[in-house]
Formats: C-alpha cells, sequence, structure tokens
C-alpha cells in the first residue's frame, strides 16, 4: 500500500508518522538520548541470579536493572561474554544458576524497553537487522521471512540466503522481496562488519556500557520501510535530509531520491495535522464516521477496547445496523493498534452479534486490517463471553506514554475526589484537632473546587456550631492545592 513517512526534530526530540491513503496510522516520538533502548547492544553485569524464576537482573546502566531469562542466554555460557569466567560447553537445560553468578560480564541484547513497572528485557542472542538482511551471529539458521509466500521467489531467495559470507545465522527480510543478490551480499558484509567491531568494542569497555547504539528513529523507519519503501519523506530539517540520504545512497538509491525537505510558512506538524492526531491518541474514545465509538483502555494486564453503537441507529435491519458498526470498529481497532503502538494482550467487546456469519466477517476483516501491521499479531478467537482476543508484540512504550507522564494530582489513577469527600474530610480533620485547640481560631485551606462543599460541611455541623465561636473557623481557597488537598492552619 503507498506510504509517506513524516519526520520533524524539536526540543530534544524527534516525532515521525507513517501515512497510508491520507491517514496518519503510526507515530513515534523518541528523545535525542543515549539511554540503552531496543536494539542497543549492552555490556551489563549480572547483579543477582534468582533459581525460583530462572532469570537474573543485569545491570545495563539505567535505574532499574533488565531483566534476562534462561531461554534468552547464548547456546553456550560464556560465549557472548567477551571476558567473563570461562566454562566448559554444557548442555541445554542447565539451571541459570549452573551458567550465572553475580559480578559476571555479559553482553545482551535490548528486546524491549522499561514500560511503566518492568524493566527492560534483554536476551543474549543478538541479532542485527540490515535493509534485506537481518544477521544473527551466535545463530547458524538461514532462513526467509514467512511473509513472502510466492514459491519461485522464495526458492531464488533461500539459495541467496545460503551463499551468504560467514558461518554464522542469517534471515532474508521481507524488504528483500525482488532484491538483487548484491544487494544481500552487501548488506551481509556490512552486518558482520558491525559485529567484528561489536565483540572489539566489548572487549575494551568495562560493564556497564553500550557498546552499539541502534539507528535512530528516523533511518530505523526508513530500514525498515516496506519493500517498496515509501512514496515520499518529508522532514523538517537539512540535518535529517543529509543524515536520511548520506544512510540511502548506497543501501536503497531509489528511496534516496524520494527524501523532501518541507518549506513554507506552516510547520510540518500544522501542515499535516499531525497535532490533532496526537491530542486524538491521548483521548480514550475514538468516534467512528458512522456515529458509533470506541473505548480504549490500557491497564497492567492488558488492553481493553469496547465497541458501542453510539449515535449510529441505522435504517431498517438491527443485525445489520451491528455488523455495519463491528465492521467499521475493526478497522479502526487494527488503525488504532498501530497508531497508539499498544501491545500484549488486547481484548475487544464487539458488538453481540446474534448471527455466526456475522462473528465470522467481523474477524476476518480485523484479520485484514492488522495484516498491515509490521508488529506480530495473533488472534485468539471469542471467549465465552463473546469477546475477541488477540496479542500483539510491544518493544517500546507507546506514543502516550513517550509523552506524558503520571498525574500528580490523583497519583496516577485518572481520577479525583469529589468536592463533598474533600470537605468530608477537611471536617473530620477540624473535629479531631478542636477538642486541643481551646477556641483559638482555625484556616481551612483548600482549592476553589471544594470551597463551596467545605463551608457548607462546617457551618452545617452540629458539633462544631454547638462548640465553636462565630468565626473561629474560616475556610479560604488556594489555587496553589491541588483539588484534593486541604490544609488545616492554626492562627
Amino acid at each position: 500500500m503507498p506510504s509517506e513517512l513524516l519526520v520533524s526534530s524539536a526540543g530534544g526530540q524527534t516525532w515521525a508518522a507513517i501515512r497510508e491513503r491520507g491517514a496518519t496510522v503510526e507515530l513515534r516520538v523518541e528523545d535525542d538520548d543515549p539511554a540503552p533502548s531496543v536494539g542497543c547492544v549492552v555490556k551489563g553485569r549480572v547483579v543477582n541470579v534468582l533459581p525460583g524464576i530462572q532469570s537474573a537482573f543485569i545491570d545495563i546502566g539505567l535505574d532499574r536493572n533488565g531483566f534476562l531469562h534462561v531461554a534468552d542466554l547464548a547456546p553456550e555460557p560464556g560465549g557472548p561474554a567477551p571476558d567473563g569466567p570461562t566454562a566448559r560447553p554444557k548442555p541445554a537445560g542447565v539451571p541459570i544458576q549452573d551458567r550465572l553468578r553475580a559480578g559476571d560480564s555479559l553482553l545482551v541484547q535490548v528486546t524491549r524497553d522499561e514500560i511503566r513497572s518492568k524493566g527492560s528485557r534483554l536476551t543474549c542472542q543478538v541479532s542485527l537487522p540490515g535493509r534485506f538482511v537481518v544477521h544473527l551471529p551466535l545463530a547458524t539458521d538461514r532462513a526467509v521471512s514467512r511473509r513472502i509466500v510466492d514459491p519461485a521467489e522464495r526458492e531464488r531467495l533461500e539459495s541467496i540466503v545460503a551463499r551468504l559470507p560467514g558461518p554464522n545465522g542469517f534471515i532474508l527480510r521481507t524488504a528483500g522481496r525482488g532484491a538483487a543478490e548484491s544487494a544481500f551480499q552487501e548488506d551481509a558484509r556490512r552486518l558482520l562488519r558491525t559485529w567484528s567491531a561489536i565483540r572489539e568494542q566489548a572487549t575494551r569497555a568495562s560493564a556497564p556500557a553500550v557498546v552499539h547504539h541502534d539507528l535512530p528513529l528516523q533511518l530505523r523507519l526508513l530500514r525498515d520501510s516496506p519493500s517498496e519503501g515509501f512514496e515520499r519523506v518529508v522532514v523538517d530539517e537539512v540535518g535529517l535530509l543529509e543524515e536520511a540520504r548520506r544512510y540511502l545512497e548506497r543501501l536503497d538509491p531509489g528511496l534516496a531520491s524520494r527524501i523532501e525537505l518541507h518549506e513554507g510558512p506552516r510547520t510540518l506538524r500544522e501542515t499535516y495535522g499531525l497535532d490533532r492526531e496526537i491530542d486524538r491518541v491521548l483521548r480514550p474514545r475514538v468516534w467512528l464516521r458512522s456515529g458509533g465509538y470506541l473505548v480504549i483502555e490500557q491497564t497492567e494486564a492488558l488492553v481493553s477496547i469496547d465497541v458501542n453503537t453510539g449515535r449510529f441507529v441505522g435504517r431498517h435491519d438491527f443485525d445489520e445496523t451491528v455488523l455495519r458498526t463491528n465492521l467499521e470498529a475493526a478497522d479502526e481497532i487494527a488503525r488504532q493498534l498501530r497508531l497508539r503502538d499498544l501491545g500484549g494482550i488486547i481484548v475487544v467487546d464487539f458488538i453481540d452479534m446474534v448471527r455466526e456469519p456475522h462473528r465470522k466477517t467481523v474477524i476476518e476483516r480485523l484479520d485484514a486490517a492488522l495484516s498491515r501491521d509490521r508488529a506480530r499479531t495473533k488472534i485468539v478467537g471469542l471467549s465465552e463471553l463473546g469477546l475477541l482476543q488477540l496479542t500483539r508484540k510491544r518493544t517500546r512504550p507507546g506514543v502516550g506514554a513517550s509523552i506524558t507522564r503520571s498525574c500528580p494530582t490523583c497519583a496516577g489513577r485518572g481520577r479525583v475526589k469529589t468536592a463533598a469527600a474533600v470537605a468530608a474530610e477537611a471536617l473530620a480533620e477540624v473535629r479531631r484537632l478542636l477538642p486541643a485547640l481551646r477556641d483559638r481560631p482555625l484556616t481551612v485551606r483548600v482549592n476553589p473546587l471544594a470551597g463551596r462543599a467545605t463551608s457548607e460541611a462546617l457551618r452545617n455541623d452540629p458539633a462544631l456550631g454547638a462548640d465553636t465561636q462565630p468565626g473561629a473557623i474560616r475556610v479560604e481557597e488556594d489555587a496553589s492545592l491541588s483539588p484534593e488537598r486541604f490544609e488545616v492552619v492554626l492562627d
């Protein structure tokens, strides 16, 4: 499908958007920060080994240690560690406590960034992606992307991957469909040189230290673009333009010629409505063209998506109204998963469909829409409660998590106490303090949102009215206080 890439840099961040048929389908934002992130190769230090969960925590230079499971260790213990303790090869299935100990150095790659309370996910099985080839320096497997299904093309590519240099593993990417063998050979040689540089750098570095950074956001998106590339690439800085063209000069000259600099009185983000799109991404409700809507809620365990008819009431048949809404919702759900970069377990509550053919049609529609997603997705099926279950691979925090933080007012709950609840708490505190103050005047400071309710609660409380002098307690509104806070001050 024809697509275009938009890239903007401002305020120490790079923003990128992928558009298909004029609609934004992916949004990315990345700090210009050298901290270890997905794709980085790090010489880490084992902090502790936990036999109970067959895992280890690795110091990779972040505030939170990375997580390494025994299944993600290298084929041979100590193999990727450039200066770790020597060990005789041991058979697979050896417990992690027999392979690692605290203080060991280990070469690891970040496969998932820190997300919420979870630290980075790590692996020792390094993979280095190129434009057409992925290099697996610690494996011997050679394969062709499963997304290439044409038998003749698969046969051609299987013969090419077998002739790539070196004894180690390679996977030919979907972007290599139709590419000449020379492009694969050059890509493979470049990745072999990268791995050699990584090993050399790791030998000299002291853990924890990053020994290889993945490409910056713009170049990653160009590298991972579809085989036909983007129809055009628009950037808003000369530096981004030159960086992209230098990278693509030998790798993909055709794509390099499609990069252009945005010019005009309006910014790139204004011209293409990206700020409006970002604002919508932060909202839980997504309206459909028919008048129906989705409600998307992300929790620690899963993402829930609820489909509603909203303002759409149809014309004739209720079942057809439900089917039309669910079909439109299926397309929009696939777009929102990409746009918000939601992952993990996803549960969709479509509007109940009585007819089995309708349910099948909706699932097929969603499956077709998800086929355009670069992230791995899998539809598990309908549960007994009629909820559609699917999974989507996620390696980085979505755009919402990247540009927002936990609310300091509600402590991340997303809700605040009502004025009446705050007034009741203030009243209880005044009652508690009053006997020890011997009629000394008090001031209760509250946010203006709770001012009226607090004044009424204090004025109408029978106990305070009987035991206090008029004017001994007054309410003062203070906008600097959060809506949930109050202060009781002795005058």
